[in-house]
């Protein structure tokens, strides 16, 4: 197993996992549970952590996709942007969380308010998440573009 293979791995808990956070984040706020809410902040937690491993892999792998032929600069480049924004959004979120997770022990009324924001945040998040994952599918899943790539 080298890094490549890694970040596939890596890469995609993030994409699907905030899908799931979100998912938890609303069934926590109908709900009214500050137990559901805690979940809700762990998940924005773990994201982070999923979020920084594959961050942390992501040279490793652009080193080895470079020698397979047809994969130019361009293609990782467009990847490597998107996913840096998308890296940058899920650690904002992973900080809030944990501090909000520290925070709600001391003010219980700030931890709806909490999940409500980062609610919001997760969803515009998912735009990146989406642009994300495609500009990387885009890197060896040349059937996206018909084997041609468009800037």
């Amino acid at each position: 197993m080298n890094t490549a293979h890694l970040h596939l791995m890596f890469t995609h808990l993030p994409i699907v996992g905030l899908g799931i956070a979100i998912m938890i984040n609303i069934y926590s706020l109908f709900k009214r549970s500050s137990e559901l809410q805690k979940l809700s902040l762990w998940s924005y937690v773990i994201l982070g952590i999923f979020a920084l491993l594959a961050y942390l892999t992501g040279d490793g792998a652009e080193e080895i996709i470079k020698t397979y032929p047809g994969i130019t600069e361009d293609i990782i480049e467009n990847h490597e942007h998107m996913a840096l924004y998308f890296f940058i959004g899920l650690m904002i979120s992973s900080a809030a969380a944990m501090l909000g997770l520290y925070f709600t022990k001391i003010k219980k009324n700030l931890l709806k308010k909490l999940n409500l924001w980062l609610l919001i945040f997760a969803i515009l998040m998912s735009v990146l998440a989406f642009f994300t994952g495609y500009t990387g599918g885009e890197i060896r899943h040349t059937e996206i573009n018909n084997g041609v790539y468009t800037k």
